[in-house]
């Protein structure tokens, strides 16, 4: 499973990132937020290889390296 999560650098988000990271059957986590994301502290280095940081600076307009990111994503939590 490929699971995006926007305004993944805010508080909720980062424990929803947490979990996410964590769960066997995401292979995949997208962090989609305005600065970078790092795995969250006392995330396995196994698990941080699933996470790729987005950083995008306008919610309302996506470029294509950022839509690209998007591709065959299975969930999104906004």
């Amino acid at each position: 499973m490929k699971l995006i999560i926007a305004g993944a650098s805010g508080l909720v988000a980062t424990e929803v990132l947490r979990q996410s990271l964590r769960h066997k059957d995401i292979k995949t986590v997208v962090a989609l937020a305005r600065k970078s994301v790092p795995a969250p502290q006392g995330t396995s280095e196994s698990d941080a290889t699933k996470l790729r940081s987005v950083v995008i600076d306008d919610y309302e307009n996506y470029p294509d390296d950022v839509r690209k990111e998007f591709a065959d994503a299975d969930a999104c939590i906004w």
